[in-house]
């Protein structure tokens, strides 16, 4: 290999290097992230993974295809909840969003679609209980998909609405063994969300 060439190669792994760097996840300390306070350390993966609105935040513990927790704040009838990571949202493939104002049923009707646009297959929605998120009544409830592999994958997200904004938090992991690791995590995180 010639002495240019070797420097040009030298260079372009250093730059995907610095570039690999620069997008890594950082750290979510336990105390006070977005609208919730983390009973724990999570890892900020929002600027690592493609698949979430400009408003949504992401978590993980273990790993994004291991544990996932979206939070998402102040979300309008124009914004996404997330966007497929393989697609996009664009014009011929535009991302699922809600609108002002929706009822509990529709939120969670609009959570399964959007999380439909992650790339899952099957997305179903269950045990549906109301929330308090101070004066603000919401709704928290189960959703179960699959990859397309079909790894099974289970959820919980909880919805409320206050002056035409919605909030959202949706946790997602394998049903087997990852879904329990991190649940009693997410449900704290659930338990503390507090709205402006």
């Amino acid at each position: 290999m010639t002495k240019p060439i070797l420097r040009l190669c030298l260079a372009a792994t250093a730059i995907a290097l610095l570039s690999a760097c620069a997008s890594a996840p950082v750290l979510a300390p336990a105390g006070k992230f977005q609208s919730l306070t983390l009973d724990r350390d999570w890892s900020d993966a929002t600027t690592v993974y493609p698949g979430k609105g400009p408003k949504t935040k992401f978590l993980t513990v273990d790993g994004f295809l291991l544990n996932r927790l979206y939070v998402a704040d102040g979300v309008g009838p124009a914004d996404p909840l997330f966007i497929s990571p393989t697609k996009g949202d664009t014009s011929t493939n535009p991302a699922p969003r809600g609108k002002a104002d929706m009822s509990l049923t529709e939120q969670m009707e609009y959570v399964a679609s959007a999380v439909g646009a992650l790339d899952y297959q099957k997305v179903e929605t269950s045990n549906p209980k109301p929330v308090m998120v101070g004066d603000t009544k919401g709704v928290r409830f189960e959703l179960t998909a699959k990859t397309t592999e079909g790894l099974n994958i289970h959820g919980l997200a909880q919805a409320v609405s206050k002056k035409g904004l919605s909030y959202y938090v949706v946790y997602l992991a394998p049903q087997e063994h990852y879904y329990d690791a991190t649940l009693k995590n997410a449900v704290a995180a659930m338990d503390s969300q507090k709205l402006p």
